[in-house]
């Protein structure tokens, strides 16, 4: 079966089905939390420091997103099913990711068998992420935006 994402008319809520629990196995082997299972590899990103050599490309690859499957299937829920309930529209994680970008929270909530997970972001004069992002992903981001920061300090005097 294939992964699906289900979302309501209201786009306040949403259902992801369809995935494979990852077998208990890797997620206790620590060498396979630094891998990327089930993402793009190098053979097919032809884009990726283009002109460099191979060996520093696959060198560079390997360091690029560490620690993915520990974020992914370790902390995170990306091999379950569950329900996503939050600010419409509920699978987006930052709100500047919208067209028009917009400034302001952004708030769901996982569920799956009697769990509730949450994640929070904000964007304004800075970017901040904290939980389980819609897709199921782990993590903690924060990004000053300094040429926001710039704007209101030099308003202010």
């Amino acid at each position: 079966m294939a992964e699906v994402w289900y979302t309501t008319p209201s786009d306040k809520a949403a259902i992801v089905t369809g995935r494979v629990l990852k077998p208990l196995s890797k997620k206790l082997n620590p060498i396979w939390w630094f891998g990327n299972d089930d993402e793009q590899n190098l053979d097919g990103a032809e884009w990726y420091m283009t002109g460099k050599p191979q060996w520093l490309r696959y060198l560079c690859w390997q360091f690029r997103n560490p620690l993915q499957n520990f974020r992914c299937y370790v902390l995170g829920v990306q091999d379950r099913n569950y329900t996503v309930v939050g600010t419409a529209p509920v699978m987006t994680v930052q709100r500047d990711d919208l067209w028009p970008p917009e400034d302001g929270w952004q708030r769901c909530t996982l569920n799956f068998n009697y769990v509730v997970l949450s994640f929070r972001s904000y964007c304004g004069w800075c970017v901040f992420q904290w939980g389980w992002q819609p897709s199921g992903f782990f993590g903690v981001k924060f990004v000053p935006n300094w040429k926001r920061i710039w704007l209101i300090m030099k308003s202010k005097f």
